[in-house]
């Protein structure tokens, strides 16, 4: 049973091709929900501009889809008719990138430039250039997060005990949710430290409402969160643990297409790196039976990979330089240094591994002031650089990328 007052049903018994027509009012911008056949199950995300249009093919014929009153308000629900065949010609080149297709459903987005829908058709692409397009199970897993509830019944236990620090860079405090729902779900024991850019009385408040023992250290803004990532290994915050796990609240204050490619990227990762209790101890179980692991990170973001080869895509400008110097300080010449990285810089990793950038004597202060760059700073290189370490180590240890997957068996 559903709450017919929440829902609107769209019906599809009378034909197998669609026209929909709506006023959308996005949750997770620019994407509504909508849900097959049974609205307990789990919702599709498309994306879609506030007056939308949809092309809509049902597979399997008497297929009903579902949507929320307060998300969608439907204008015109009808079959396709001939008339409507100008209507695909909109942002054509943007349609593979935009689309939904599944065995039972393909629907189609009809945006319009002047309603933002080339904003958000060109985020669509973006996406889809990471390997994280819309009807791909990466996305759709990603924003189903609160639906999905992993289930970590049966997830072995550690290997042995594991001092395990988590630090979060919270520079956006509104994103402070996005962390804790995902930390109260482990049950591996974990200290809680968050850097921050200054005092905030009520964002402070609430992260200790929910973890009382997490220790908040303030930063002056620099280096972004690893400026202050490195201020904490020199303040020797980090000492007493084997395993860290660096994360921040990644997101994106411009509109359009990069506020869209900010939020997804986050949460994809934070779903990799802290989805589940059941994904966290595989993690920190492999740190402890491979003893040649020494850093884990998102498997869609670590650069260079099968979506992003190209030098702009993984130097990116005036960080080959500063990497490269970096590394020759730690022994490792031009000619022996191996671009591997995680593009975002969050990670697990060996704090042994940390110990390594001791000789580059860096301090939050050698970081330069904010001021919006986008590339080609110190946190830029050291973002590469941190990638490069357990090729440094002796023995040189591995690298690898994990992908967080819902538990089987939800639909």
């Amino acid at each position: 049973m559903y709450d017919d007052k929440a829902f609107i049903e769209l019906d599809g018994r009378d034909a197998a091709l669609w026209y929909l027509r709506a006023e959308c009012h996005a949750a997770m911008p620019p994407f509504i929900r909508i849900w097959k056949n049974d609205p307990a199950s789990l919702p599709i995300f498309i994306p879609a501009t506030p007056s939308a249009e949809f092309r809509i093919r049902l597979k399997s014929r008497g297929a009903r889809l579902f949507c929320l009153r307060e998300e969608v308000q439907p204008a015109a629900w009808r079959p396709w008719r001939f008339f409507d065949q100008p209507k695909l010609t909109r942002l054509r080149r943007f349609h593979r990138y935009i689309r939904y297709d599944d065995d039972e459903l393909n629907i189609q987005p009809l945006p319009r430039a002047a309603d933002g829908g080339l904003d958000v058709a060109r985020a669509m692409r973006t996406l889809a250039e990471w390997g994280i397009g819309a009807a791909t199970p990466t996305l759709q897993e990603t924003l189903r997060y609160e639906f999905a509830r992993p289930d970590d019944a049966g997830a072995p236990p550690l290997a042995r005990p594991v001092t395990i620090a988590i630090v979060i860079h919270l520079h956006y405090d509104e994103v402070w949710p996005d962390f804790a729902r995902r930390l109260s779900r482990l049950s591996v024991p974990f200290d809680l430290i968050v850097t921050t850019n200054g005092a905030r009385p009520e964002r402070d408040a609430r992260i200790h409402a929910d973890f009382p023992e997490a220790k908040i250290v303030i930063y002056k803004n620099r280096g972004r969160d690893v400026g202050p990532f490195v201020q904490l290994l020199r303040d020797g915050h980090l000492e007493r643990y084997e395993l860290i796990c660096k994360v921040h609240g990644k997101r994106s204050l411009a509109l359009g297409l990069r506020a869209i490619f900010g939020e997804v990227w986050r949460l994809s990762v934070l779903n990799d790196l802290l989805g589940s209790d059941a994904a966290v101890k595989a993690i920190v179980n492999r740190f402890l039976v491979e003893p040649d692991l020494g850093l884990v990170g998102p498997a869609h973001f670590r650069l260079p990979n099968a979506f992003r080869q190209s030098y702009d895509d993984t130097w990116g400008r005036n960080n080959e330089a500063a990497t490269k110097t970096l590394a020759a300080k730690l022994g490792c010449p031009d000619e022996r240094f191996q671009l591997d990285f995680f593009a975002g810089t969050m990670f697990w990793i060996r704090k042994q591994l940390l110990d390594l950038l001791n000789p580059l004597d860096l301090t939050l202060d050698s970081f330069p002031d904010e001021a919006g760059q986008p590339d080609g700073t110190l946190q830029h290189a050291l973002e590469r650089l941190f990638g490069a370490l357990p090729s440094l180590a002796t023995p040189a240890m591995k690298t690898d990328g994990v992908t967080w997957k819902r538990s089987p068996g939800e639909n």
